[in-house]
Formats: C-alpha cells, structure tokens, sequence
C-alpha cells in the first residue's frame, strides 16, 4: 500500500523554513513591549514630566517677550504703555517661575514614587508594603484622630 498523503503547498512551504527570520523576531519583541501594560506610577510621573516641559516652554515665551519688551523700553524709555507692559511681564515671569519649580518638585516626587515601586518590585515585596509618607517625611496619621466618639 502506497502513502497517498500530499502535503499542501503551504506545508511543503513551511517545511523548508528552518527556523525563524531575525526580521520577525525583531518585529515581534517589539509588538510585545508596546504592548505591554503601564504602571501608573509610570503614566504619573510622564504626566508631570509633561507637565513641567510645558510650564519650562511658557516660562521662557514669558522670558522672551520681557526681552524684546526691554529692548523697546531702550528706544522708548519714556512710553507709559510699555512700563506698564513691564509690571505685568515681571509679575507673570514670577509666576510661571513659582509654577515651574512646583512642576518640577511634582515630577521629581513621582519619579521617587516610581523608583521605589521599582525597587519594592525588584526585592519582591508586595506594593502594598510601601509606605510613601516615610520616604516624604510626612507623619503617620493616628488611628485615634479618626474615630469619632458619640456621647
């Protein structure tokens, strides 16, 4: 008795790959780390790392035009409008400095967040061990300052 068995052109075809092309296991690898599910203390501190490029950005457009504004008051010294313009500008650039400084202590503190999640997940410790209020000196709340009493 004859084998009667033909193997499809598609089989004959996957037969004679030896093995997988570096193409594909680079295409692959990269699928599954895009893929892969973000933390949120990751997605908190890009957040605030946003955040903070965008007041860093609005800070020095503020900046800029304190500059070109200084250079037409040296034209000007004189112009009422301008010194007013002058008042306003160095008033806003405070601002935007005191909100850049509070972004970047933001981003800065959940980079700590983040790390210390890492860390926590490196030694092997359950996330819900970590205690963030030491870590920012922060004091513990007491559980007696919670409770209310009826009288």
């Amino acid at each position: 008795m004859q084998n009667s068995y033909k193997p499809s052109a598609v089989h004959q075809q996957i037969s004679k790959q030896k093995g997988c092309s570096p193409l594909l296991v680079l295409v692959a690898a990269l699928l599954l780390t895009s893929c892969a599910p973000k933390s949120m203390y990751q997605e908190n501190a890009k957040a605030r790392y946003e955040e903070y490029k965008s007041s860093v950005k609005y800070h020095a457009e503020t900046e800029e035009k304190y500059i070109i504004l200084l250079e037409n008051l040296e034209r000007l010294p004189k112009e009422q409008e301008l010194l007013i313009r002058k008042q306003i500008l160095r008033k806003e650039i405070e601002q935007n400095r005191l909100l850049m400084l509070q972004a970047r202590s933001e981003f800065e503190k959940a980079l700590l967040e983040w790390d210390l999640a890492v860390q926590k997940m490196e030694t092997g410790l359950p996330r819900d061990s970590m205690d963030l209020r030491q870590i920012f000196g922060l004091p513990r709340p007491r559980v007696i300052d919670s409770l209310q009493f009826e009288q």
